[in-house]
C-alpha cells in the first residue's frame, strides 16, 4: 500500500474528483491551498455542498487506493470513519496535495501503465518520465530526460546499487538510450518499450548487455 503526507496547508477531501466546481473552488485545489481565499469567496448556499466531505491538515498521514491523472483516491487513517471504512475517512484528493514517502511505492503506482513515448500520465508513460514524475512525487526535482538525468545524479558501483538508485543503458554511442529503477539485486522496474508497460522485472539479458551505469539521487 503506497502512503504519503498533506503537503498542502489544508487539503479538502471530495466525494470525486468532479466535484469540485469550476471557478469556485480553484483555491482549494492548489498546490499550496488558500482556505482563506476559499472560504471568503463562498455564499451561503455554496458553503454547504455536500461534495466536499472533510478536510485534512498539513502533515497528515493517508493510504493511497488509486492514482487517476492528477488525482488520487485516499483514506485518511487520522480521521476515524467507520461506517465508511475502518481505517479512515476516504475520498478523493489533488496529487499535487500530497508527499509521497517513498519513491519506489510512487513508481510502483504505475505498474501496467502503457508506455507511451513522451507520455508523463497515467494514461501512458515512458522510461525517463516514470523517474521523473515518481522522484517529484517524493519532492525531488530531477531532469526530465535520461541522459540529463544520468548527468544530473551520482554514480555507483556495480554491487553498491541499492532499492532506489538508477539503472542506466545504451545502445549507442555517448548516449544514454533507457533508464530504470533499481527495486533489488538485479531487479528493475521500468516503463518498457518492447512490453509497452511500467513492468517490474529480472533485469534481462539484453539490459546487462547494454548496463551503461548506476546512479543514485543525492
Amino acid at each position: 500500500m503506497i502512503t504519503a503526507t498533506v503537503n498542502a496547508p489544508v487539503a479538502t477531501l471530495w466525494s470525486k474528483p468532479d466535484a469540485p466546481r469550476p471557478g469556485i473552488d480553484a483555491a482549494a485545489l492548489a498546490p499550496q491551498s488558500d482556505l482563506h481565499a476559499w472560504v471568503s469567496g463562498l455564499d451561503g448556499p455554496e458553503r454547504n455542498y455536500l461534495g466536499v466531505l472533510t478536510q485534512l491538515l498539513q502533515g497528515e498521514p493517508v493510504l493511497i487506493e488509486e492514482i487517476t491523472g492528477n488525482w488520487a483516491r485516499v483514506v485518511a487513517t487520522a480521521q476515524p470513519a467507520a461506517k465508511l471504512d475502518p481505517r479512515g475517512y476516504p475520498g478523493w484528493l489533488p496529487v499535487d496535495q500530497l508527499r509521497f514517502d517513498d519513491v519506489l511505492d510512487v513508481a510502483r503506482g504505475w505498474l501496467g501503465t502503457p508506455y507511451v513515448w513522451g507520455g508523463l500520465t497515467s494514461h501512458g508513460i515512458d522510461c525517463s518520465g516514470l523517474v521523473h514524475l515518481a522522484f517529484r512525487r517524493v519532492g525531488r526535482t530531477i531532469p526530465r530526460d535520461a541522459d540529463d538525468q544520468a548527468r544530473a545524479t551520482t554514480p555507483v558501483a556495480l554491487g553498491q546499487e541499492r532499492p532506489g538508485d538508477l539503472y542506466f543503458f545504451s545502445n549507442k554511442p555517448e548516449k544514454v538510450t533507457h533508464v530504470g529503477f533499481v527495486t533489488g539485486p538485479d531487479l528493475m522496474l521500468h516503463a518498457c518499450g518492447d512490453k509497452a508497460l511500467v513492468v517490474e522485472e529480472p533485469l534481462p539479458d539484453d539490459r546487462r548487455r547494454t548496463l551503461l551505469g548506476i546512479h543514485r539521487v543525492d
